[in-house]
């Protein structure tokens, strides 16, 4: 029966619910394996996915609109603020709460949701996607990180009374060939006719957590945790730009995938960098420098470099169907070095 720590606060500002999803990884340990935070969010804001490249996800002029933030769970864009809450569910490792194999990170860890909502009254299901429904309508955005240290995090993003999808006219992204909701429209827990919401659903996530793995929790405060050290960090867009050349946002299953590409004087690879909207285990862009910094690129190079590095039991990857469009990827972003390199 897995010892937890639950903590819970009321209008925050998006910048500051993400810092402490960030840090509640931190605070998990095999005394107290499991940690759920939870809070109703205040004011406007997008929240980036930790691998997408803000240039290509959102227009110039969309800092205008809302203050961008980047979030540490892989993934999508979002649009958060009034009238939406955030929970985030720190594990010490995958199978904290329940026997969880490889490449069931959100399949096995988002049940306690599940029981929680459905505490709530709404049919909350889960179709294998990156989002929770209310019968067959997204309602709960979800998305995890995994670290080396084995640690994993998973973000929920609630529709109190507001989607949080950001709108295809609002993204800087190409016209998607296949719709990434697949028709459904987002709904809301209002909108469902849940009998909770904000920090009341809250509690009932936490409850159905409780309730599905037997987790005992003990109330905690967030004024213990390193918050303001990472309040910064969530507002960078981490990925290189100078020296790198990148290519095309190409459609993926779950969104797009780009690369990015810095060649040395002699044309080998310096660095290389892969944004979209997937998730994967925070080794996996390690690896991919190991097998390719220092070699002269091509295709087959490419190829077995990205599947040593994203196709392995051991690194969980959501949101790619094939590897052969990170390798395309990259081998656009080598060609765009190429010419920028050209004296």
């Amino acid at each position: 029966m897995p010892q937890g720590r639950l903590i819970f606060e009321e209008a925050v500002d998006p910048a500051r619910a993400l810092a402490v999803g960030a840090e509640l990884a931190n605070h998990v340990s095999g005394e107290f394996p499991v940690a759920l935070y939870g809070a109703t969010l205040q004011g406007n804001a997008y929240v980036l996915g930790r691998y997408q490249r803000l240039s290509q996800v959102l227009p110039a002029d969309a800092s205008a609109r809302a203050t961008v933030l980047r979030r540490s769970s892989g993934g999508s864009a979002l649009s958060v603020g009034d009238g939406a809450s955030y929970a985030a569910l720190a594990l010490h490792d995958r199978s904290a709460l329940m026997t969880c194999p490889p490449q069931r990170l959100l399949n096995r860890n988002v049940r306690g949701a599940l029981q929680g909502l459905r505490l709530t009254g709404v049919a909350a299901n889960y179709f294998g996607r990156d989002f929770i429904s209310f019968e067959a309508r997204p309602a709960v955005y979800i998305a995890w990180d995994a670290d080396d240290a084995g640690r994993v995090l998973l973000e929920f993003f609630v529709c109190d009374n507001r989607s949080v999808w950001v709108p295809a006219a609002e993204l800087a992204y190409p016209q998607r060939k296949e719709d990434v909701l697949r028709g459904r429209e987002p709904t809301t827990l209002v909108e469902a006719g849940a009998t909770a919401r904000g920090i009341a659903a809250l509690e009932k996530l936490a409850e159905g957590y409780a309730k599905g793995f037997r987790a005992e929790w003990q109330r905690d405060h967030a004024e213990q945790m390193n918050v303001a050290a990472l309040l910064g960090l969530s507002l960078q867009d981490e990925l290189p730009e100078i020296g790198y050349g990148w290519s095309h946002p190409l459609e993926e299953a779950i969104g797009f995938v780009s690369a990015g590409v810095a060649l040395d004087a002699g044309g080998k690879i310096a660095g290389v960098r892969l944004a979209g909207d997937f998730f994967a285990h925070r080794a996996c862009a390690a690896a991919l420098e190991r097998q390719l910094v220092g070699v002269a690129p091509n295709a087959e190079i490419v190829g077995r470099a990205v599947d040593a590095a994203y196709a392995t039991p051991e690194h969980d990857v959501e949101g790619i169907r094939s590897m052969r469009t990170l390798q395309e990827a990259i081998l656009q972003a080598v060609a765009v070095a190429q010419r920028e390199n050209e004296p």
